[in-house]
């Protein structure tokens, strides 16, 4: 059975793509346990008599300066990538069946097999169909409209369900 996908791209999307992509790995976690340890060590220092209140305030605000950094970069990333990347502003027609997947845009056709496919991951407002260590296809889910679920049922069928990653 053929599942047919016509895909536009939003910045919101990306964005969004942009932030799991970025927190699932070592270094997004990492960046989120220095932010709350400099916050928690002004804190620390302010009970032990170390510093003043006035010194809290400037770990407090280093603190939200390293978590709040990252999202806001990813937000002007995707801002600028949807301005800059002429493939985000083409509609994109996806087609799963049998064989793979068949992606069309901008005149262009490539066919990927479900062997090339390593796995899908969820995303609050996306579906990322990895097709190499760094390859993805970012899919909005209200693109999937009523198809959502056979497309995932034949995307488990054939990469395996230990290859898909749903929230």
């Amino acid at each position: 059975m053929e599942q047919k996908l016509t895909v536009t791209m939003t910045g919101e999307a990306l964005f969004d793509f942009l932030l799991y992509h970025t927190y699932s790995k070592f270094s997004g976690f990492l960046t989120n346990v220095l932010g709350t340890a400099v916050a928690i060590m002004g804190v620390i220092l302010l009970i032990m008599g170390k510093i003043t209140p006035v010194h809290l305030i400037f770990y407090i605000a280093a603190a939200t300066i390293f978590l709040a950094y990252t999202p806001f970069l990813l937000k002007y990333r995707a801002k600028k990538q949807m301005e800059v990347n002429k493939d985000y502003q083409t509609v994109w027609e996806y087609k799963f069946y049998e064989k793979g997947i068949s992606v069309s845009y901008a005149d262009k056709t490539k066919e990927y097999p479900w062997e090339q496919i390593e796995r899908t991951v969820a995303t609050p407002k996306t579906i990322g169909i990895y097709y190499g260590k760094d390859h993805v296809f970012i899919i909005p889910k209200q693109d999937f409209g009523q198809k959502f679920v056979p497309v995932m049922k034949m995307i488990a069928e054939h990469i395996g369900l230990h290859n898909v990653r749903l929230r």
